[in-house]
């Protein structure tokens, strides 16, 4: 028989080597404990119930996707336990859906993105199923979102399925592929401590209003999709405790009316073209934490001034600093900021794993120093200004856990 180290050991051991809780990890997370499940019968339950720390999905354009997704929940959760990590990519959801009725008849086709659907007959699609596109998308398209058309609030729009958001009461992380239209998830919990529950699947789990808080991590990622303007932060399920992560979307501030206090925002790859950054700050007057990750800024100077009074933290990642200061203007006072962290981030040759030869030199970074401290007046802040020699990716994840998010 062949040495094994203590089975506690082992298991740490695969703990710390399992791929991270990140967007871009999770499919290969729940590969690595499925593939650890069947070494040896010792680790399989460890390595099940790891697996159970995340829902993962996908949509894709079958006739039985709604069946699938219910037979895939019941199968791991239930009363005793409830979703608490979710990915969704629903990124594959249709961004057209054309109704036609044909003359003389009550039957229906539906086009989705200029695919046509089997033709239904009006009459057997049930009466509670709602009205339009919806009653026709729900049996022609057998989706896990039901498309809501010619809504006077939203206009077109997509809404997650009852049985998603019914399973979804007890969300501490939701990661979510936007489709190419709007996407409403305000179904899902919004405030923390208290919240409307979705009871029409799950009345025997006897879920109470104090169960049903917002998620702690709300990562939004718009996918593949150029030219798709975002700003529907009223859609989402925020709190004052939630951490909003947003990656690669173009923000606009056109369908963000009111104020959120959402106070912890991180900025992955976002930009504004129809505004500006500053102007999507506005919209969070108590912002306490900002993460900006190569932000596509035409000038910094600008979102350094829209920074809310009440902003304690900012970390900025970039390789390219871009920022003209005008002499004349005051420096924007903020009495409660505490750290303000710029980093030059390595030009990373992956192949190599190295960093590359062109960086910035020191003088490079005392430019920034001074551009930025002529900008903000902070008696209370830490300003530090480092060249990282982490890869990107290395680097945001260290700024992430210095702030513990």
């Amino acid at each position: 028989m062949r040495y094994r180290l203590p089975l506690e050991l082992e298991l740490t051991i695969l703990e710390l080597a399992a791929p991270p809780l990140a967007i871009d990890s999770l499919h290969d997370r729940v590969a690595f404990f499925i593939n650890i499940s069947l070494v040896h019968r010792s680790l399989t339950a460890w390595a099940q119930e790891r697996l159970r720390d995340q829902f993962l999905y996908t949509y894709h354009r079958r006739s039985d996707e709604h069946e699938r997704l219910k037979a895939r929940f019941a199968a791991g959760f239930g009363r005793d336990r409830l979703v608490r990590r979710l990915y969704l990519d629903l990124s594959d959801l249709p961004a057209h859906i054309v109704s036609r009725t044909r003359p003389g008849t009550d039957s229906v086709s539906t086009a989705v993105n200029g695919h046509v659907c089997n033709a239904i007959s009006l009459a057997s699609v049930p009466g509670g199923a709602g009205g339009g596109g919806t009653r026709i998308q729900k049996q022609g398209c057998e989706s896990i979102a039901y498309y809501v058309q010619n809504d006077a609030a939203h206009h077109d729009h997509w809404e997650l399925c009852a049985m998603i958001t019914s399973y979804s009461q007890a969300l501490d992380t939701l990661w979510l592929k936007l489709p190419p239209m709007r996407l409403d998830i305000s179904a899902l919990p919004r405030e923390c401590g208290r919240g409307r529950v979705n009871r029409s699947l799950f009345d025997s789990l006897r879920l109470t209003s104090r169960m049903a808080t917002a998620p702690r991590v709300l990562y939004i990622d718009n996918g593949a999709f150029d030219g798709y303007l975002w700003g529907w932060f009223r859609l989402l399920p925020l709190s004052s405790e939630t951490v909003l992560f947003l990656r690669d979307i173009d923000l606009t501030t056109e369908q963000a009316s009111g104020r959120y206090n959402t106070r912890h925002i991180i900025l992955h790859d976002c930009w504004a073209t129809e505004a500006s950054l500053s102007t999507v700050l506005d919209r969070f007057p108590q912002l306490e934490t900002v993460v900006f990750f190569e932000p596509e800024i035409d000038d910094l100077a600008s979102v350094l001034n829209a920074l809310p009074t009440p902003i304690r933290r900012v970390h900025i990642l970039e390789h390219n600093f871009k920022i003209s200061v005008n002499q004349s203007d005051p420096p924007r006072v903020l009495p409660h900021l505490e750290s303000f962290l710029y980093t030059s981030l390595s030009s990373w040759v992956r192949a190599s794993r190295m960093p590359a030869d062109d960086e910035p030199d020191a003088d490079a970074l005392a430019d920034v120093q001074q551009a930025i401290e002529s900008i903000i007046a902070a008696p209370r802040c830490t300003f530090k200004y480092v060249q990282s020699t982490e890869s990107p990716e290395e680097a945001l994840a260290s700024a992430l856990a210095t702030f513990k998010l």
